[in-house]
């Protein structure tokens, strides 16, 4: 099994798919999942470059940092910085959907020298900084996951996710017609320890607002949002603020990239052809 060592202390689990030439693909999954939710989905985007599948800290088959100080953004970007280290790949497409996402822009401001280009999937660069719907937004996030963090501590993460799966069924309208199930709530907890979790939960509480970081990104950037998902209005902003940037709306799905999974590879292997190409990104499509 391919490992990693990021900083001398963590493992990072990872898989690399497809062609052996041109610029590699790496993508981060959401808070609970793993490298293994987006096979077989991604590998469509592998027929033209090398992907990279990963999973981030206290996920899936990478360790569990030990010490608080550990969960936090920039170590998950530091860990995928190290990924790349190990693969020896000088620099590549980074993106993710959700906290991965978060990851992929952390990584963005952090080593921009590193990015072929940038792919944010149904996530936000802020974190409630911004007085307008994306803040508000944000800050709700914050007390969810916070909430959720809280609860996998004292009652378990199988628990919370069956909890938090119910509230969403009852609460949210579209919810029921979406894509997933209570077995994906479920899977969760197989993925991801309780305290894994729990110290996912306090990185993306206690993340830094990148809005104001975000406007220096010189890579070309795809912003791509479900017109159903709460981080819509966060995604507008950030699109707004990243010189260049496509921003694909998806419409009639909801969050995660298991709504309309065919067009979210369009679009996205549409990105990749014109980076590959040379061709500007720039612009909003409706699809």
């Amino acid at each position: 099994m391919p490992y990693a060592k990021a900083d001398g202390l963590n493992i990072i689990y990872y898989e690399v798919h497809g062609a052996s030439e041109g610029t590699s693909l790496v993508m981060g999954h959401g808070m609970g999942g793993t490298s293994q939710q987006w096979i077989p989905a991604l590998l469509p985007l592998a027929e033209r470059r090398p992907l990279v599948v990963w999973d981030a800290r206290g996920h899936g088959r990478s360790s569990v940092p030990l010490e608080p100080e550990g969960w936090n953004l920039p170590a998950f970007a530091g860990d995928l910085a190290g990924l790349l280290d190990a693969l020896g790949v000088e620099k590549a497409h980074i993106g993710g959907q959700s906290l991965g996402g978060m990851i992929a822009a952390q990584f963005a401001v952090d080593y921009p020298e590193r990015c072929a280009s940038i792919l944010l999937c149904d996530t936000s660069a802020g974190n409630g900084a911004d007085a307008g719907e994306a803040g508000d937004w944000e800050r709700y996030v914050q007390r969810a996951i916070g909430y959720r963090g809280a609860m996998t501590a004292a009652i378990g993460l199988r628990e919370t996710m069956r909890r938090e799966f119910e509230r969403r069924m009852a609460n949210d309208p579209d919810f029921a017609a979406g894509p997933y199930t209570i077995e994906d709530y479920i899977a969760r907890a197989d993925n991801t320890s309780d305290a894994a979790y729990a110290g996912a939960a306090r990185a993306i509480v206690s993340r830094s607002d990148l809005t104001d970081r975000i406007g220096g990104i010189t890579a070309p950037t795809l912003v791509m949002i479900g017109e159903k998902d709460g981080f819509y209005p966060c995604a507008l902003r950030d699109h707004a603020l990243i010189p260049g940037s496509r921003l694909v709306l998806r419409t009639d799905c909801g969050h995660g990239f298991k709504y309309r999974t065919d067009v979210w590879l369009t679009e996205a292997e549409a990105f990749l052809t014109d980076v590959e190409a040379g061709v500007a990104v720039a612009g909003e499509r409706y699809v």
